[in-house]
C-alpha cells in the first residue's frame, strides 16, 4: 500500500532579503548623490544674494536624497528580518522620493543624472511593491513524501 501527502517546504521569502540589500545599495548611491548636490549647489545655498526661499529650495534635491538614504539604511535590517513596518514605511518614503525625482525628469534639469536615480529607485520600488503584494521567491513548492509499506 502506498501513499502520498504534500507538505509545503519551509523556506523564507527571499524577496525581502533582496529588498534589504538593494535598500543598502540604494541608501550609498543616494548618499553619493546628496553628496554631490551639496557639494555642486553650497556656494549658492551660502551666498548673501539669494533669499531664503530660493536657498531651501536649492537644498531640497539633497535633502531628498539624504532622507531617503538614511530610512534605508536604518530600516535594511529590520527589512531583513521580513518586519512589516519596515517594508511598509520604507516603501512610503521611496515612492515619495520616487514622485519627486519623476516631477525633477519632467520639469527637465539639464547636465543631471536624474535618469538614473529615477531607474534605481523604480526598480526599488517595484521589488518593495512586489514584496507587499505577497510574492515570493523563489517560488514555495510542495515536497511530496511517498511511503511504501
Amino acid at each position: 500500500m502506498s501513499a502520498s501527502r504534500s507538505k509545503p517546504a519551509l523556506q523564507r521569502n527571499a524577496l525581502n532579503r533582496l529588498a534589504a540589500c538593494g535598500a543598502v545599495v540604494l541608501g550609498l548611491f543616494f548618499l553619493l548623490g546628496a553628496q554631490g548636490h551639496f557639494v555642486a549647489t553650497w556656494p549658492f545655498i551660502t551666498s548673501d544674494g539669494i533669499g531664503l526661499s530660493r536657498r531651501l529650495l536649492l537644498m531640497l534635491p539633497g535633502v531628498m536624497l539624504a532622507g531617503t538614504a538614511v530610512l534605508n539604511l536604518l530600516l535594511c535590517k529590520p527589512l531583513w528580518q521580513e518586519r512589516r513596518y519596515a517594508l511598509n514605511v520604507t516603501l512610503a518614503g521611496n515612492l515619495l522620493t520616487m514622485s519627486y525625482l519623476l516631477y525633477l525628469m519632467i520639469r527637465g534639469v539639464p547636465n543631471h543624472p536624474i535618469g538614473t536615480f529615477l531607474a534605481l529607485e523604480m526598480s526599488f520600488v517595484m521589488l518593495l511593491v512586489g514584496t507587499r503584494a505577497g510574492m515570493v521567491w523563489p517560488a514555495v513548492v510542495a515536497q511530496v513524501e511517498v511511503e511504501k509499506q
